[in-house]
């Protein structure tokens, strides 16, 4: 996310949109407007509304510390996968990425929603193509030529998440076996399907929902919608993997969409969310995810939380998201310090082709240890992070960076 859209040319233009609540003295049409900021006085403007109504959001602000949360969710799956036993909670931090996914996607279909619904499709679409496709296909291309991938195809076509769903549902002893991600290779790319069917089908349900409290109404019926599910499944279908399926999972998503409308919203209401966000929501989102972590420790640790996830996903979907909006809203200088810190952003940056690779590190670790005394000699935790670190940035630097440069041709 950028708040300076590329241009067809390849060029980065200055231009943002910034919702105005409607009090805002700016003379500017309904709740978005452009703004040229190649203009001094334009700038002067908007840097003085943004200072007498903190509530102006600048629609397509990357806001840095987000990144540094993006990588502590993915140290937490990291740490599930390294130590099942003592960091079960780890898995978690898939939901937190589907939060943080649910949020951003959503602000920038808020951004856009006054422009043509077939420019704005169609380009969204292919932005996330390049950013998805190029580095899924590589790593999915290079562990099938490796290590070897069962069910390719589902791989290929992100649909694995329903094939898990439905093969245990036809054989619900498979969820009676004690599943190691670590030797079932590219299993954690279950929740990339996951996001992917959300970013095919959602954007395009969004464009159709009206703008205001009939558009967040329909989510908060979805987010119920999806709660049901869960219910039903854990009634009817108990071993099932049906936490897999975007229709239970995407209560995560749906929540981060939630607090993207309300983010974007000029009421009275809205705003005092954002006075609390920007108070107290992040530390609470904290505590309330610890409390629910503290409080339904299963008395065997295993990943069947994600296959069968408990009755607390509500909780942990609030928790969350009060995590999220209250870090994008913070002023506290000490968390915005920690978050905003250089290694842990950039970390953050690349936290898609760390989450990519990082379960392949196990073999290959495994494999270097093998002909080398001083990769065995290794605490394994550390040089498998490492390797995951060393690969994904030489992946970011080689093969992500340069073709998200292609973004260019598609501006919103």
């Amino acid at each position: 996310m950028s708040a300076h859209p590329p241009t067809a040319a390849g060029t980065s233009e200055p231009r943002v949109n910034v919702a105005v609540p409607e009090r805002s003295p700016l003379n500017v049409h309904a709740d978005v407007i452009a703004t040229d900021l190649r203009q001094p006085s334009a700038r002067g403007q908007i840097t003085e509304e943004l200072r007498r109504n903190p509530t102006v959001d600048i629609a397509l602000e990357h806001r840095k510390q987000i990144d540094g949360l993006r990588f502590f969710a993915f140290l937490a799956v990291f740490l599930v996968h390294s130590d099942i036993t003592r960091f079960w909670w780890g898995s978690y931090g898939v939901c937190l990425f589907f939060v943080i996914s649910g949020f951003l996607i959503t602000r920038i279909l808020i951004a856009y929603e006054n422009r043509p619904r077939s420019q704005v499709l169609r380009n969204f679409y292919a932005r996330r193509a390049l950013r998805i496709f190029p580095a899924y296909y590589l790593v999915l291309g290079l562990a099938a030529a490796t290590v070897g991938i069962a069910y390719l195809p589902a791989f290929a076509l992100f649909v694995m998440n329903w094939g898990i769903f439905f093969y245990t549902w036809i054989q619900p002893e498979l969820a009676d076996i004690a599943w190691d991600p670590t030797r079932m290779y590219g299993i954690h790319f279950w929740s990339l399907c996951v996001e992917e069917q959300f970013y095919l089908v959602f954007p395009l349900v969004f464009s159709f929902l009206r703008p205001g409290r009939a558009r967040l109404s329909w989510l908060l019926v979805l987010w119920g919608a999806s709660i049901g599910v869960r219910f039903l499944c854990a009634a009817f279908l108990p071993k099932a993997a049906y936490g897999l399926i975007p229709l239970v999972c995407g209560e995560y998503l749906v929540a981060g969409a939630v607090g993207a409308v309300v983010f974007a919203d000029t009421s009275s209401t809205a705003e005092r969310i954002r006075a609390a966000a920007r108070q107290w929501m992040f530390p609470a989102g904290i505590a309330l995810v610890v409390a629910l972590f503290a409080l339904s420790r299963p008395e065997a640790p295993s990943i069947d939380h994600v296959m069968h996830p408990p009755h607390m996903q509500t909780l942990l979907a609030l928790g969350f998201l009060a995590m999220v909006l209250g870090l994008w809203q913070t002023d506290n200088r000490w968390v915005l310090g920690f978050f905003n810190y250089a290694p842990l952003r950039f970390l953050g940056k690349i936290s898609y082709g760390l989450y990519l690779i990082h379960l392949f590190m196990w073999p290959l670790f495994d494999w270097l240890s093998a002909y080398s005394s001083v990769i065995r000699e290794l605490p394994p935790f550390a040089a498998r992070l490492g390797l995951t670190v060393l690969l994904a940035t030489a992946m970011w630097r080689l093969v992500e960076a340069p073709i998200l440069k292609l973004k260019a041709s598609f501006p919103y």
